[in-house]
């Protein structure tokens, strides 16, 4: 699996980890609990990783770009 995206924040990782895993794109967080310890220590190990097969990648990728605000009344 690949890293396509990294956060700082356990629960932005979280949400971007939903909306994939609702589109059908099978994907993990890699160092999530280092979030739990505070901001440096997710810093240092490269902040919370949300990882998906190299082939779903731009797809991955394009999901997390477009923006549904506007579907939620």
């Amino acid at each position: 699996m690949i890293t396509i995206a990294t956060f700082d924040s356990p629960t932005e990782a979280h949400i971007a980890l939903g909306r994939l895993l609702a589109e059908g794109i099978p994907c993990m967080l890699a160092d999530e609990y280092m979030g739990n310890y505070g901001m440096p220590a997710s810093i240092a190990v490269g902040g919370i990783k949300l990882k998906v097969e190299p082939e779903l990648a731009q797809r991955a990728r394009e999901v997390l770009a477009s923006d549904r605000s506007a579907d939620v009344e």
